[in-house]
């Protein structure tokens, strides 16, 4: 028994490797993967009849023979058409949704307005979406639901949430009783970081395995890479910088210990409500406050060149914590105006560190790289390819 055991361990992990080869490939052959995964042709040939089974083969045709003359290859490549994943983004104000091929490739996105914390009422959109989803040229149709949220997870539960009301409502176990397919939740920034390792945006001859997402939006959040896994902490609270406290001397003086933290103070939410207190008015749309930006309001870029130089400082602080390759950076504050993103990183290196990681302001939208990096997810859980290096497309 024992034995028996062993042999279908080493022969899972055999067809883990070859269908991990037959995903990154755009086109091969049984004889190209054999040599790549470095077993016997009737190992492979056997693994290949079980996937070709269950639909994750495409045949392609039969390709051109090698240099040395012989028989030519029948070219094959991951079957695109085995099924479709839906990836929710729970925004404070959008639900934004993408329909991808488990490959990564979009076939359709969308948002709705969200205007209630309840989380049962966001299921209730999220059942719209499903019950009018329409792919048809797939085999296995919807395999599986990932949710990006702005909360710490861990263990597919949430730990605590700043916008949605969780506690009385189980999203991932209703959504899977409605679908009856695996449903995963996940923190959006460690998403955007398995977004910008899977999808490789960057520079294709570079291989970052440690790196950070740092997302600036609504709060302040990273997702941290190490050695090409996803590092999560105690309970998944790894990340959570946002709530790093920012000392305040006078406050201190005064007896106030109710200390601002980073999120309270720089984050996209709270510059739009300190610009209007400058303002004078009760509220700022998103919009209006990017458009000050773009006229660069005499009143607001004050604000905005202390905004820089305190994003440029807890860059830098990033950089002596962690030392990785590389920092991507996703902000709509960047996206807007391109002279502020490149006056902060400006700043960073003013500020001369040791070790320089590559800076990269991403041109992804915070909503786009956390869907994405949740597409990877689910579909990585779908494969059972959880821990293998895969290179999805857009």
């Amino acid at each position: 028994m024992v034995k028996k055991a062993n042999l279908d361990v080493v022969r899972e992990n055999n067809r883990k490797l070859v269908l991990q080869t037959l995903f990154n490939s755009e086109k091969t052959s049984r004889s190209s993967i054999s040599k790549a995964v470095g077993l016997q042709k009737s190992t492979v040939s056997s693994i290949f009849l079980d996937l070709e089974e269950e639909g994750f083969v495409q045949e392609l045709g039969i390709g051109e023979s090698s240099n040395v003359g012989g028989r030519k290859p029948s070219m094959i490549r991951f079957n695109r058409a085995y099924g479709y994943v839906l990836a929710f983004d729970m925004g404070v104000r959008h639900l934004r949704y993408t329909i991808n091929r488990l490959s990564g490739e979009i076939i359709s996105d969308g948002a709705i307005d969200i205007k209630s914390k309840k989380v049962a009422t966001v299921f209730s959109e999220m059942k719209k979406i499903i019950e009018s989803l329409d792919v048809q040229d797939t085999i296995k149709g919807l395999v599986g639901i990932a949710i990006a949220v702005h909360a710490p997870v861990f263990n597919n539960n949430i730990i605590y949430s700043p916008f949605f009301e969780f506690e009385d409502f189980d999203l991932v176990g209703e959504l899977e009783k409605l679908t009856d397919v695996p449903v995963l939740i996940e923190n959006e920034a460690n998403l955007a970081a398995i977004f910008y390792r899977d999808y490789h945006v960057y520079n294709e001859e570079v291989e970052y395995k440690d790196f950070i997402a740092l997302n600036i939006h609504n709060g302040i959040g990273v997702g941290i890479v190490c050695e090409g896994y996803v590092f999560r902490g105690v309970d998944g609270l790894a990340g959570e910088v946002g709530r790093t406290i920012v000392y305040d001397a006078k406050a201190n003086l005064t007896g106030d210990r109710d200390l601002p933290r980073l999120e309270d103070l720089y984050s996209e939410n709270a510059i739009i409500d300190r610009v209007a207190t400058i303002k004078k008015v009760d509220t700022i749309s998103r919009e209006e406050f990017l458009e000050l930006l773009i006229h660069q309001d005499a009143e607001v870029m004050p604000l905005i060149e202390e905004w820089e130089m305190a994003i440029a400082a807890f860059i830098y602080n990033l950089n002596q914590l962690y030392a990785p390759q590389a920092i991507f950076i996703t902000s709509r504050i960047f996206d807007t105006c391109p002279e502020i993103a490149q006056e902060t990183l400006v700043n960073v290196d003013r500020f001369n560190s040791v070790h320089k990681p590559d800076l990269i302001i991403s041109d992804s939208s915070v909503q786009d790289a956390s869907m994405l990096g949740a597409v990877a997810l689910i579909s990585r859980y779908v494969l059972g390819l959880q821990d293998h290096i895969l290179k999805f497309s857009l």
